[in-house]
């Protein structure tokens, strides 16, 4: 059973990894799918033992199957208030579910609820989707009277609670658009003209200004209404706002909201009872003095019943909550009913309750005061001690007040030094939180993502920009670095007349625990240098194009004056025409690897996938290869692990030959004479971050001088080579190890190199048995291989 625990604590945390994930990006984010594979591999591990898997939204309370999860687990509280916010009962997942399926799914569940119920919410969304494999059960509320509950479970697909469904539609229907609601003013005018409807509510920053600016918020309770009528409909609106939705997070956070709200009711009732404002009403108003004080009443018992019902019916816990926040007898003795009639409601015996109220209401007796006699002469002492420590206390106030407007003055020459910086930088800078909301958008990312001057902060950064804008800013998977990549994206005018191409350098920003922050982008126009770049590619493909039929033609023109057929040469004359021809050679290889590196470069060298049939391709390339070994008298061994075996595998059979052409002719290259060379073949080679499934390694190991330490790193880039001097003295292009390295790549696998100096070099490469195409999600974005700039 404890696997079976650690397996769902798994699940659980992955769940709620792809649901921040899809809200940080969107479903079609590589970051997005690549953790909702993640969370589909542990789903199926799951289902090969279990006929499903059921997440089940209990109370306060999270289920598994069945097995009730950690409730102090930071994830799973996350997770209770994802199914409190969208009212979901149960999940369900069952055998057959696919990536595609996962993916929309988390599409879904990762809308905003206020967006959700503006459009029929989460159960037509299921329903428009269609899942096969995963169902919903979700629970259902409509507004009744005061004091009646309604609740109505339904199930989709099931047909229950049609009729509460189609009401829910149709007003989904009436809606419009769903309104953003950021400030207490906004609230008091929608209690004012008793506008209805859905809100989207940016709960943090009401909360603030409840807290922070309660005077402000009373204000304009009394001045926005002018007559008593419109006043009262004000205090009761706000009241049962800031009780039924602002403090209703707070009180499932287990936090205590019921503060501000009271400090707030005094600030209140200082605004109300002031002459001008009771001539104004010319009424009484002193019982909505008290509206608000039972808002933050109600608050309380909200909160004393929800820490009874986590802490799983624990007197001691009760006791302790009730004591915190029903501090004063007046307090106690008003609340006692209404908390006794809730609590015995949720289980508590009537004989627990009047323990736990005897137990706080219980006071240490007061010690008695004793009277100290002093005289006039020590009585003076005393003041004079008194009165100094006063001058001193004030003298270290003012001192730390100094201190603090420095700080105050130096933190803010820094921001506004920093925010300067920021606003005339060349590039484009982009900051979004860890909800996908901008936070910084300097001018320059505002120009070259066509967005009005100051209207982007606090914005979802899906609905700020364009979805070829978006891509641009998308953190694809690192190849190279963890924690950045490079993105570019290529941006035509409507008439295809003018192009331009951004850069987007992107980093994800984490704490230290590994938990995301935000994401910091850094735009580029490099237009001009793509279209240099562009022009570069091509005067190399013209050239080598040009170059290789005069090429051919002195080739061949030479193989025939060599041939023993030919009569009048002379040694010496035989003797250059043998170094033209090899120069030839050279030369029209330099030229192939150029035309290589020009379609690697522009992304346009395409794999011919066929069966190749490994042990024919390794001979294949030895007998190509063998005349030269053997003028070097180097000796040449297969060794393979499986022998028997016939080993086959899904790729380019050109292109894999070229790969083993390359490293062949390295090592014989860097081989002494009578050196030896090692071509061992491993059919089931284990490398799960290329497959899951066994790949092919095949490797060339030489006998020659090896590769410094300090240049193994850098071989295997353009126009790189070891320092390591070949034995015939000849300079290789520096460029078959960079096409063998992205040939590789494009079958999926990976090649490395072992190597010490006066031991030999060993190169290896794997591949997956089964090629795997990846298809381009979206054809705007400009996925090239990067080469060093400055080579």
């Amino acid at each position: 059973m404890e696997g079976k625990e650690r397996q769902y604590d798994g699940i659980l945390k992955r769940f709620g990894f792809v649901l921040s994930q899809c809200r940080l990006y969107s479903e079609k984010h590589p970051s997005a799918q690549l953790a909702a594979r993640g969370f589909l591999a542990m789903l199926e591990s799951v289902l090969e033992s279990e006929a499903t898997l059921t997440l089940g939204f209990v109370g306060e309370r999270l289920l598994v199957n069945g097995h009730l999860v950690d409730e102090n687990n930071a994830v799973v509280a996350g997770l209770l208030r994802e199914g409190d916010r969208s009212n979901i009962d149960s999940l369900i997942f069952e055998k057959g579910v696919d990536e595609d399926e996962i993916i929309t799914f988390f599409k879904v569940i990762s809308i905003s609820p206020s967006i959700l119920e503006a459009n029929g919410g989460i159960k037509k969304a299921f329903e428009g989707e269609n899942f096969q494999h995963i169902r919903l059960a979700l629970n259902s509320y409509k507004m009744v009277k005061e004091e009646e509950e309604v609740v109505d479970k339904s199930e989709i697909g099931d047909g229950k609670g049609k009729g509460e469904d189609e009401k829910l539609e149709a007003e989904a229907d009436i809606t419009e658009q769903v309104r953003r609601i950021e400030r207490m003013e906004e609230v008091i005018d929608l209690c004012l003209n008793g506008t209805q409807g859905d809100f989207n509510l940016d709960i943090d920053r009401l909360a603030y200004e409840v807290e922070k600016k309660p005077e402000a918020v009373s204000q304009l309770m009394v001045d926005k209404p002018q007559e008593l009528e419109a006043l009262e409909r004000v205090v009761g609106g706000v009241g049962h706002f800031l009780q039924d939705r602002l403090a209703r997070p707070f009180i499932q956070e287990g936090k205590d909201f019921s503060q501000p709200v009271s400090r707030l009711a005094k600030e209140f009732n200082k605004v109300v009872v002031s002459p001008e404002v009771v001539e104004k009403f010319s009424g009484s108003v002193e019982e909505l003095v008290g509206v608000l004080d039972r808002c933050a009443d109600a608050i309380k018992l909200d909160l004393i019943c929800r820490s009874y019902q986590k802490s799983g019916g624990d007197l001691k816990s009760l006791s302790k909550m009730v004591a915190k926040l029903l501090r004063g007898k007046e307090a106690r003795e008003r609340l006692r009913g209404p908390l006794r009639e809730r609590l015995i409601t949720l289980g508590l015996a009537e004989n627990d309750f009047e323990q736990v109220f005897a137990a706080v209401g219980k006071r240490r007796p007061a010690k008695k005061s004793r009277a100290v006699e002093v005289s006039a002469e020590e009585l003076e002492e005393l003041h004079r001690i008194r009165d100094h420590f006063e001058e001193r206390l004030a003298l270290r106030v003012e001192e730390a007040t100094v201190l603090i407007k420095k700080e105050k003055q130096q933190l803010q020459e820094d921001k506004e030094r920093v925010d300067a910086i920021i606003r005339n930088l060349g590039e484009g800078l982009v900051v979004v939180d860890v909800e996908g909301k901008i936070q910084v958008m300097n001018p320059a990312a505002e120009k070259l993502l066509g967005i009005e001057q100051g209207k982007s902060r606090g914005v979802p950064l899906p609905d700020a920009l364009k979805e070829e804008h978006l891509m641009a800013l998308a953190k694809g998977p690192l190849h190279q670095e963890r924690d950045r990549i490079t993105e570019q994206i290529e941006l035509k005018s409507l008439n295809d007349e003018t192009r331009r191409v951004l850069q987007a350098s992107t980093a994800v920003i984490e704490h230290e625990d590994g938990s995301t922050v935000g994401m910091v982008s850094v735009l580029s126009d490099i237009t001009h240098e793509k279209q240099l770049h562009e022009a570069k590619a091509k005067f190399v493909s013209y050239v080598s194009h040009e170059l290789r039929t005069p090429l051919v033609a002195i080739g061949e023109s030479l193989s025939i004056l060599l041939k023993e057929e030919a009569e009048g040469i002379t040694p010496s004359q035989q003797r250059f025409l043998s170094i033209a021809h090899r120069n030839i050679g050279r030369l029209f290889r330099l030229v192939n690897d150029l035309l290589d590196i020009s379609k690697l470069e522009a992304g346009k060298l395409d794999l011919s996938p066929v069966t190749v049939q490994i042990k024919e391709m390794v001979h294949h390339v030895v007998e190509t290869i063998g005349s030269w070994a053997n003028d070097r008298r180097v000796t040449i061994e297969e060794r393979y692990l499986e022998p028997d075996k016939d080993m086959v595998l899904e790729g380019d059979a050109d292109r894999l030959t070229q790969v083993m052409t390359n490293l062949m002719g390295n090592a014989i290259q860097y081989s002494p004479e009578n050196g030896k060379i090692l071509i061992e073949v491993n059919p089931n080679w284990v490398d799960k971050e290329i497959s899951m499934e066994p790949c092919v390694a095949i490797s060339v190991k030489d006998s020659g001088a090896g590769i410094p330490k300090e240049d193994i790193h850098r071989i295997f880039e353009k126009f790189e080579q070891s320092n390591s001097p070949s034995h015939d003295g000849v300079k290789s292009t520096g460029l078959g190890l960079t096409i063998a390295k992205e040939i590789v790549a494009l079958h999926g696998g990976k090649i490395w190199v072992e190597s010490k100096v006066g031991e030999g070099s060993r190169f290896t490469f794997a591949i997956p048995r089964r090629l795997k195409v990846k298809k381009e999600q979206n054809k705007e974005i400009k996925h090239t291989l990067k080469f060093p700039d400055n080579l």
